[in-house]
């Protein structure tokens, strides 16, 4: 691990019954090598619904979308950016399932949370997606902010990530770069991008209540009517205005 990297998790875990046989470094290290392109570790204590409450800690983990020109689908006069890659998922639950597996074999409690797209899996983990959403971990674990899309921002990629978490009691030392407020300054791109109008010039500030400020139901229509013309939910404007992350 680079120092740079170390400083952020220099603090002490937050789970009880510290032990010292568990190396954050190496840690992050098997995760990346695994396939995650980002992965952080958060005190998500604060954010933890009742049946959560067992394990304060987050490993957040996200993979890349593929260059502009894979993710943009142009069709019937719509034009959109797909957040939807089967693969992408796929290799974060396989990721998810070895982090799992790694931390149970060193007697710690682990419980996986799959990326936001397999909201359609009747299972118990995404029933349970309401209760902590992908945005928390991510964001504890410093990896990026809500933008004023109401998306996951990151530096490096923008918003074109695919997300997963992993909740366990294992004692990693937790990020002491957190965030706690958007980043997006003045910047509005997304805002005159959206077609629907359901972006507020508004920057995120955490709060653990669920509000959201994007139109939820503006947004809704919008994807509604990119079905009708091209068989797919989507939209993405917002994600492709974004001046981060645009590689290609």
């Amino acid at each position: 691990m680079k120092k740079s990297e170390a400083k952020l998790y220099q603090t002490k875990s937050v789970a009880e019954n510290i032990d010292s046989s568990i190396d954050t470094g190496h840690f992050l290290r098997l995760v990346k090598s695994w396939g995650a392109d980002l992965v952080g570790i958060g005190d998500v204590r604060e954010g933890l619904a009742k049946e959560f409450r067992h394990l304060p800690v987050a490993v957040s983990l996200a993979i890349a979308h593929p260059p502009l020109g894979e993710s943009i689908l142009s069709k019937n006069s719509v034009v959109a950016y797909t957040n939807q890659f089967p693969a992408i998922d796929a290799n974060l639950e396989s990721i998810q399932k070895r982090i799992a597996l790694f931390l149970r074999s060193l007697g710690r409690k682990a419980f996986i949370i799959p990326p936001d797209t397999a909201k359609q899996d009747p299972s118990f983990a995404a029933r349970l997606f309401p209760l902590f959403p992908h945005k928390t971990a991510a964001t504890c674990a410093g990896l990026g902010w809500v933008g004023k899309n109401g998306l996951l921002i990151t530096k490096p990629y923008g918003a074109r990530l695919s997300w997963a978490t992993v909740l366990t009691d294992a004692p990693l030392n937790v990020s002491i770069e957190s965030y706690t407020k958007g980043k997006c300054g003045s910047c509005h791109r997304c805002i005159s991008a959206c077609p629907a109008g359901a972006i507020r010039d508004e920057e995120w500030v955490r709060s653990f209540s669920g509000q959201t400020k994007i139109d939820v139901d503006a947004c809704s229509k919008q994807l509604e009517k990119n079905f009708q013309l091209v068989g797919k939910y989507i939209c993405g404007l917002c994600i492709l205005a974004c001046p981060l992350g645009r590689k290609g």
